[in-house]
């Protein structure tokens, strides 16, 4: 298994895409009809952080991706996902690696991110050292302690 990593292009786009609405569809499924009318504020916000999207290649296929905002001194982690047929070999723990050093190189002071509480994903994010800072909603709020 040759792996790779790539910042984000606009090709990618759709991959991005179908990768959210998968997630939606799987674990947020009571969110989908609100995801989809907020479908043109999503795509904006996909490009808009393009450069700050890095896209992971095995063997010369893309096998998932990670996107980040930055506020300030903050940097959030917008998305983080594997496709299905690469998950389980620990691909999705080396993208939230690479958003953390991308995070710290850029000069942030806090890292942060939500899970939705019936995402497994929040189990990877505490195995990389986040810790559970607070909720919204049904949502569970993480920071990685300051370094």
């Amino acid at each position: 298994m040759t792996l790779r990593r790539r910042p984000g292009v606009a090709a990618d786009l759709p991959m991005v895409f179908r990768a959210e609405r998968d997630y939606i569809r799987n674990v947020e499924p009571d969110q989908e009809a609100a995801w989809t009318a907020a479908i043109d504020r999503n795509l904006a916000l996909w490009i808009a952080e393009l450069d700050r999207t890095t896209v992971l290649q095995c063997d010369g296929r893309p096998a998932g991706f990670a996107t980040w905002t930055r506020s300030g001194d903050t940097a959030t982690l917008v998305t983080v996902q594997v496709l299905p047929e690469f998950r389980r070999r620990g691909l999705g723990r080396l993208l939230v690696r690479w958003f953390i050093d991308q995070a710290r190189s850029a000069g942030c002071a806090a890292v942060e991110l939500g899970v939705h509480r019936d995402n497994p994903a929040r189990d990877l994010y505490e195995g990389v050292g986040f810790t559970r800072v607070g909720e919204d909603g049904p949502y569970l709020l993480f920071a990685l302690p300051s370094s």
